[in-house]
């Protein structure tokens, strides 16, 4: 069993105090089995465009039971090396939205989206993807991670000028997400001209931003992570704007910034629309759709952690209708995740998709340097149209 394994075995005594060793030698015991340089996660290339302070104080949360605690940038990056993942909540503040709707959904049925299937394109996929990763790094205190973000809202831009009609372009909005650090979060809404800020809303999502583990400052393409669920969301993106589908509810793209940092851009996102008391239908996330280890059976990995089960229940349905492979579905050890999480930590219906079961997963490319798209041929644009499919059939399925 690898190191990131082991710890994630071990990640039910990671909740609570974690770091505060002086208290709980067992987290000690932890860290030990790793040996950190002095300053190795220290800009020793003067690398420009980055604003980072790694001794700035945060407060973290490890998984959606635990209580937070407090802890340096640094030791955050420490984490995250491990392989340990964490919610940053120190400018999440409680709201008074209490009263969201809870939605049932029924089986899915529409005949519009077979239809649209055969126009997703994988060619299509591997150009987004090769200019995607073709930032140093998508860090989201750096200007790449900024520059990233602001080529992705042009090129759905673009999309949407080409391929839209003008009636389909009134309804659709392109607006980037600023937050306190570099990168901006992308936010696309499709909506009938109708709709109002009461209207229930379908989210789709995945996160934009890049991280090396080894070092914030050295290069981190983030081809399958999480830049692969960025551009398989794309895809379904580009094939409704073609297609000249209107929602008959509102329905919005969601690309997060910083959720290598602790679900940040998510969470922000979060509480933006908590505070406009938004009623969500539903939040699918994708984080990681490319990789189909040598040997195994490829398939769609439905999660059951951290999520709303009638809405997962709901997306393996769609995955049965719309998808050619075989679905499967896992529960994981205690801890944190992915985006879809900020959702269901306030009370949102949230479900999540990926690319593998855990132990088949791209674990040992992501968050380095190595994590490109011609790394293996185990890193798949034929894979990634799957979940491009579940995609539509969401977006269609709960918006028609």
């Amino acid at each position: 069993m690898n190191l990131w394994l082991t710890l994630l075995a071990t990640s039910t005594i990671a909740r609570g105090q974690f770091l505060r060793v002086q208290d709980h030698p067992q987290h000690q015991a932890i860290f030990q089995s790793v040996h950190f340089e002095d300053g190795q996660f220290d800009n020793h290339w003067n690398e420009p465009g980055f604003d980072v302070d790694l001794d700035a104080q945060r407060l973290v949360q490890f998984s959606l039971e635990a209580e937070p605690v407090y802890m340096t940038e640094r030791e955050k990056l420490q984490a995250k090396a491990l392989g340990i993942k964490y919610l940053d909540v120190t400018n999440v503040h409680p709201t008074s939205f209490s009263k969201k709707r809870h939605f049932s959904y029924p089986p899915p049925n529409s005949t519009l989206v077979p239809s649209l299937l055969p126009l997703l394109s994988a060619k299509e996929i591997k150009a987004n993807l090769q200019q995607f990763t073709s930032f140093r790094t998508r860090y989201y205190n750096s200007e790449t991670g900024k520059a990233s973000s602001e080529w992705l809202s042009q090129r759905i831009r673009n999309y949407t000028a080409e391929l839209a009609s003008p009636e389909l372009q009134r309804l659709v909005s392109v607006t980037p997400f600023v937050h306190r650090w570099k990168q901006t979060s992308v936010i696309v809404r499709i909506a009938p001209e109708n709709a109002t800020e009461d209207d229930p809303t379908t989210v789709i999502g995945a996160h934009c931003d890049s991280i090396n583990h080894e070092n914030p400052f050295l290069p981190a393409p983030g081809a399958d992570d999480d830049g692969s669920g960025t551009v398989t969301i794309l895809e379904a993106l580009r094939v409704l704007l073609k297609s000249e589908y209107i929602p008959k509810s509102p329905l919005e793209f969601h690309f997060y910034s910083a959720e290598e940092g602790g679900l940040l851009g998510s969470l922000d996102v979060v509480a933006s629309y908590e505070k406009a008391e938004r009623h969500i239908k539903g939040m699918q996330h994708f984080d990681m759709t490319a990789w189909v280890a040598a040997g195994t059976e490829e398939v769609v990995n439905i999660l059951t952690n951290d999520v709303d089960p009638e809405l997962t229940e709901f997306l393996s349905q769609l995955a049965e209708r719309y998808v050619e492979i075989p679905w499967v579905q896992e529960k994981l050890v205690p801890g944190a995740g992915s985006d879809h999480m900020s959702w269901t930590r306030s009370g949102y219906q949230s479900c999540v998709a990926t690319e593998a079961l855990m132990a088949n997963s791209n674990f040992g490319h992501i968050h380095t340097s190595n994590d490109s798209i011609t790394v293996s041929r185990e890193f798949s644009f034929e894979h990634m149209l799957h979940f491009s499919r579940l995609a539509i059939g969401f977006a269609v399925e709960m918006t028609e």
